[in-house]
């Protein structure tokens, strides 16, 4: 099955620096290094997002956004189809800075803040 709106996932994903696409048999990952902001796992695309981003998109919007719990991570289950292009660049724009190192970010535009120092 091909993932939705994989086409233009893989564009912006890919388009920021050092991103790479892993693709195994648990799915197909969107990785700075070792580390993933974007997967899809057969079923539904699952974005890395800043904690107090993924807590207001939950409640104003719970059915295009779903908490998925991984240990004591918590990522966001992304329905897709329900975004616009410039939000979901947005979106994982922001995945991505929750893993990119600060070098890569100054790279791109604007460091962010990490969830770590804005609580």
């Amino acid at each position: 099955m091909t993932p939705p709106r994989l086409a233009a996932i893989r564009k912006i994903a890919l388009g920021f620096p050092e991103a790479r696409e892993i693709e195994d048999r648990m799915g197909l990952w969107f990785n700075v290094g070792k580390k993933s902001f974007a997967l899809f796992n057969g079923e539904r695309w699952i974005f890395k997002l800043p904690m107090a981003q993924q807590m207001m998109l939950f409640d104003a919007r719970p059915k295009t956004f779903q908490p998925m719990r991984a240990g004591r991570l918590l990522w966001s289950f992304v329905q897709v189809e329900d975004l616009d292009a410039a939000e979901m660049r947005d979106l994982l724009f922001a995945a991505w800075t929750v893993v990119a190192p600060k070098r890569l970010q100054s790279q791109y535009g604007q460091p962010r803040t990490s969830p770590k120092q804005s609580r």
